[in-house]
């Protein structure tokens, strides 16, 4: 048997049977030396625990590193899509103000076609126009 089974085992004989509580319970005395039967699994518990302390620190340290990384690639990832929000919002102003000044200018060019139109009227209708407002005049001799 291993020296944990026979501990083990000496610590069950020590255990007051179930029932009823007995009027003598086997207690190993100081003399008997069990904190030097138990020390090795003592040391292998603070080995253990030393190590989780260890590996809850390297855990944590990675953990931090990793949230730092997290934070500046947010960063990164805001700042790019700022940037390309910028140049979307950019070419759509600039699109928008093509398209403004592509119906300005087919106003502009209609408003020039009508007005020359009524300019040219004017013009041929001018003549006659003169010469009704004379002969009326003339008509009328005050």
């Amino acid at each position: 048997m291993s020296a944990l089974s026979d501990l083990l085992e000496r610590l069950r004989r020590l255990r007051p049977p179930p029932g009823a509580p007995a009027t003598v319970i086997a207690v190993p005395s100081a003399a008997e030396g069990v904190e030097r039967e138990v020390a090795f699994l003592f040391e292998a518990l603070d080995a253990v625990e030393a190590r989780a302390r260890d590996v809850r620190h390297a855990a944590r340290a990675e953990a931090s590193s990793i949230e730092a990384d997290a934070l500046a690639r947010r960063s990164q990832i805001l700042a790019e899509a700022g940037s390309q929000a910028d140049r979307v919002w950019n070419d759509l102003l600039a699109g928008r103000r093509a398209a403004c000044q592509r119906e300005t200018d087919a106003i502009l060019a209609d408003a020039r076609r009508t007005a020359a139109r009524v300019l040219a009227h004017g013009r041929a209708a001018t003549p006659a126009v003169v010469g009704e407002v004379v002969r009326r005049i003339e008509a009328a001799e005050w």
